[in-house]
């Protein structure tokens, strides 16, 4: 596993959230569970939010999102190819 530091775009599920202002987020996990959380509309952009990939390898990425899930944590591992290096 690589660790780096990178910012990037992480593809994720995207629905109205409670208030208008923000959006409900669904991220699929490497291991195929999906975290949820909510998020200012402002800082969703066609499906993607910005996260930032703290360690990667040929399958997956671990990244820090930009909020703490309903699940717990603030840090996920994804699929690599739901990424998209910015």
């Amino acid at each position: 596993m690589e660790r780096v530091s990178r910012k990037a775009f992480l593809r994720c599920d995207v629905s109205p959230g409670m208030f208008s202002n923000e959006r409900a987020i669904g991220v699929t996990t490497a291991d195929g569970d999906i975290v949820s959380f909510f998020l200012q509309d402002d800082l969703v952009d066609d499906e993607e939010i910005a996260v930032e990939v703290v360690a990667r390898n040929g399958e997956y990425g671990v990244v820090t999102l930009p909020r703490r899930t309903f699940e717990g944590s603030n840090v996920a591992r994804v699929p690599m190819g739901s990424l998209r290096f910015a």
